[in-house]
């Protein structure tokens, strides 16, 4: 059996944070990335899409399923983890928005540094603000992860390239290409089992599997964990017609390639309460099309062309977007709590006022609970204590979750870059510590 200091567990976003902070670090580690040899079929259609598109499996696990005609939920396993399907908005927090105060940042300028410490060998364009709107609203291009500074051009397979190139950087690490079944306590050390019979012994576990592959691990290795809860947001979905009236043409603003053409805000003082993703879907490719629509995924490589942008969609996060879902490993199912009520939506409605008043027609929708992939505060058991707390002492304080499930609060905006942040900051006070341990013996 193998025995390391440090066993990562996961290689999407937050994992990467952990191998930054890792930087220097003397110690063995093993990375265990999470890839399946039997990995779900279907998925949400632009996974669907992307997979069609790369000529490659979508590389999910855990299929479970969600309450209502809401769609089943995954997790990733693979190296990148959902940022090679999904893409990544790195969103800056505003000093007012949840950005994760507490032991690992204190203050809003230790959350800026370690996102600049994360990002810092990543391609990142956008982010620049291109006008103040009427209604409180500003315009600005949205900030994408596009590439590393080896790969500029990586697009969805970005997180997966950065994850190996910290890898070749570490001169003592192991990868195992699997996926983790159980953790155990025990003797000074903790014990992993993979799927494959093989098991891992560490010093210290740093969990970094996404918050539904944590919840399906922590379900599997505690017996109290009959029971577990996390937030999502379920943003409105807006199909806009004539939204050129009010945001001018699509051709000013959306770049070949990037189907996210441009970000709207609503602040009051320094804090987020809307965020709104405009598309431009001549961007898509055609194969997300015809797999919405039922058809599956056809001709690969294929763009739709400026002409159907005369439609343009709309994503809306707000905080009345937030929903709280349940999960309940032994029934293998996801329960939510009622949608969003758009009705009762104050920075919604200012939207809707403002399109209005411009000419702009649209229809309204509610995505599906646990489609948004805004997953957050992983909750143990019927009390909801904190997964912090639960693995602390579960594991004598040799494991440690860095991934979003311990985001108590999230604003609006995507939070991956918070959440990197959040990994970051967790992994380098760890290591801190370590190295202190070893001088006092």
């Amino acid at each position: 059996m193998q025995s390391v200091d440090i066993a990562l567990v996961g290689a999407g976003p937050a994992a990467y944070a952990a191998l930054t902070a890792m930087r220097g670090f003397s110690g063995s580690v093993a990375v265990v990335t999470g890839a399946t040899s039997k990995p779900s079929q279907g998925g949400p259609v632009k996974i669907v899409s992307v997979a069609y598109e790369r000529q490659q499996p979508a590389c999910l696990a855990d299929r479970t399923e969600v309450s209502g005609d809401a769609p089943p939920m995954f997790a990733a396993a693979e190296v990148g983890g959902l940022a090679n399907y999904w893409g990544k908005q790195l969103q800056v927090y505003d000093c007012d928005d949840p950005w994760g105060r507490g032991q690992f940042l204190e203050t809003w300028w230790d959350y800026c540094a370690a996102c600049e410490a994360v990002q810092r060998d990543l391609k990142v364009v956008g982010g620049a603000r291109h006008e103040l709107l009427e209604n409180g609203l500003e315009k600005s291009v949205p900030r994408l992860l596009t590439g590393t500074s080896e790969t500029p051009n990586a697009g969805l397979r970005t997180m997966a390239r950065a994850v190996e190139a910290r890898l070749k950087e570490m001169p003592n690490v192991s990868v195992r290409a699997g996926r983790v079944s159980r953790i155990l306590s025990g003797q000074g050390m903790v014990r992993l089992d993979l799927d494959d019979g093989t098991q891992l012994r560490a010093r210290h576990v740093f969990l970094a599997s996404g918050v539904l592959g944590t919840a399906n691990l922590l379900a599997r290795s505690l017996p109290q964990a009959s029971q577990i809860g996390f937030r999502d947001h379920a943003p409105y979905i807006m199909n806009c017609l004539w939204l050129s009236r009010a945001l001018g043409s699509p051709r000013a603003y959306a770049e070949a390639g990037h189907f996210n053409a441009l970000t709207l805000k609503h602040k009051v003082g320094g804090r987020c309460d809307l965020f709104a993703s405009v598309y431009a879907v001549s961007q898509a490719p055609i194969s997300l099309i015809t797999a919405t629509f039922g058809l599956g995924p056809h001709l690969r490589g294929r763009r739709i062309g400026r002409l159907v942008d005369f439609v343009q969609p709309i994503r809306i996060w707000t905080p009345t977007t937030m929903v709280q879902l349940r999960h309940l490993p032994r029934e293998g199912r996801i329960k939510a709590n009622k949608v969003p009520d758009a009705g009762q939506d104050v920075g919604l409605r200012n939207l809707l006022d403002w399109l209005a008043s411009h000419g702009v027609r649209h229809t309204l929708g509610v995505t599906a609970p646990g489609q948004g992939f805004h997953y957050h505060k992983l909750t143990v058991g019927d009390r909801d204590e904190p997964v912090d707390q639960v693995v602390e002492s579960a594991f004598d304080g040799r494991v440690r979750v860095i991934d979003a499930s311990c985001l108590q609060e999230i604003g609006c905006p995507p939070h991956t870059l918070t959440a990197m942040a959040q990994a970051y900051g967790r992994v380098s006070q760890d290591l801190a510590m370590v190295d202190l341990m070893k001088e006092a013996m």
